[in-house]
């Protein structure tokens, strides 16, 4: 299973190329399994720029299987941020965290180029999907 990020997913439905866009237009095509997370969903269609993008938008990300984390998933998400800031890793939100958990949780690779992943991952069993 396959998790991309939100900038991966605003790039894309952006039209921008670069290899993250690269990757998930080759999954997309392979007909590989890309689950979504709820706050992913959010964070895309509040990025959409018009009401059309926004529909077009929601009926993609609808389509793909919902990645959802359990109360117990959520608190070891904290426990994944409290971990990260004992070793010194300050990630920019609990978001990151989240979706970073709910990979774990799924044994999902993620596809992001977002440095707070990056950092997780070196710290985590967070595996980030080569480009």
């Amino acid at each position: 299973m396959l998790l991309v990020d939100s900038a991966v997913w605003v790039d894309w439905f952006n039209g921008d190329s670069g290899p993250h866009v690269a990757r998930l237009e080759q999954a997309l095509s392979a007909g590989e399994r890309i689950g979504i997370a709820p706050v992913i969903i959010t964070e895309v269609l509040l990025g959409l720029a018009d009401n059309r993008e926004f529909e077009d938008g929601r009926a993609v990300l609808l389509s793909l299987p919902l990645m959802v984390l359990d109360g117990e998933g959520h608190a070891e998400a904290a426990r994944l941020y409290r971990t990260l800031r004992r070793r010194g890793v300050t990630v920019r939100g609990a978001m990151d965290c989240i979706i970073a958990q709910t990979c774990l949780a799924a044994d999902a690779e993620l596809l992001s180029q977002d440095r707070d992943f990056k950092a997780i991952a070196k710290h985590s069993k967070l595996r980030i999907c080569a480009v």
